[in-house]
């Protein structure tokens, strides 16, 4: 299997362990018996990827954001604190995967930014935008989308035949264009082109 491919299953398992539902309060502070740390540390980091990340300063910024994300979604009211300790835990072992990655450093920044991405929209204060439906070829479909503009980075958010495509805002001369490694949408005037994980197809706006 292919080192994203190995990447996109491990981040999707952990985009189920967060909802954008309220979890129903509990009468006492939810535990963890083995929570997983929310940031490497770099006095010892464990392998390749992790000595990545506290030597290059953007990952290292986002290694920061993402143990403050991680730590304010543990904090929120109702909390499902073990499913977020095991969905961080899954996320850590994807992002280490990384190492067999052929763009290292692409595969650890889109790691990131997919975690975080996962924790923006789980958090009930978020602004959900609305949903756009797409008319695609029928062995093709259904695909929606959300675009999360006020995200860092813009993210679009992609539903293809059940399964969560999180896409994020690349330069366009014309139009609007998202991806990741693997993965591009690019849509101009109403017409919507995108190679998911390697299906091309062309799909239209409702």
């Amino acid at each position: 299997m292919r080192p994203i491919a190995v990447l996109a299953a491990a981040l999707a398992v952990a985009a189920c362990s967060s909802t954008t539902s309220r979890p129903a309060a509990s009468s006492s502070a939810p535990t963890v018996t083995s929570a997983p740390p929310a940031a490497v540390d770099c006095g010892n980091p464990a392998n390749s990827v992790q000595r990545l990340v506290c030597s290059d300063p953007l990952l290292t910024d986002l290694d920061h954001r993402l143990q403050a994300a991680y730590q304010q979604a543990l904090a929120r009211a109702g909390a499902d604190a073990a499913a977020l300790g095991s969905a961080q835990a899954g996320w850590a072992a994807a992002r280490d995967g990384c190492a067999g990655n052929a763009d290292v450093p692409t595969c650890v920044r889109e790691a990131y930014q997919t975690r975080l991405v996962q924790l923006a929209i789980a958090d009930p204060t978020t602004v959900t935008p609305p949903v756009v439906n797409y008319r695609c070829p029928a062995d093709l479909g259904p695909l929606t989308a959300q675009f999360y503009n006020e995200l860092d980075p813009t993210t679009a958010v992609l539903d293809w035949k059940g399964a969560q495509q999180i896409l994020f805002l690349l330069p366009s001369g014309s139009g609007a264009r998202y991806g990741r490694q693997g993965s591009e949408y690019w849509e101009h005037q109403g017409e919507v082109t995108l190679d998911l994980n390697g299906t091309k197809f062309v799909c239209s706006t409702s």
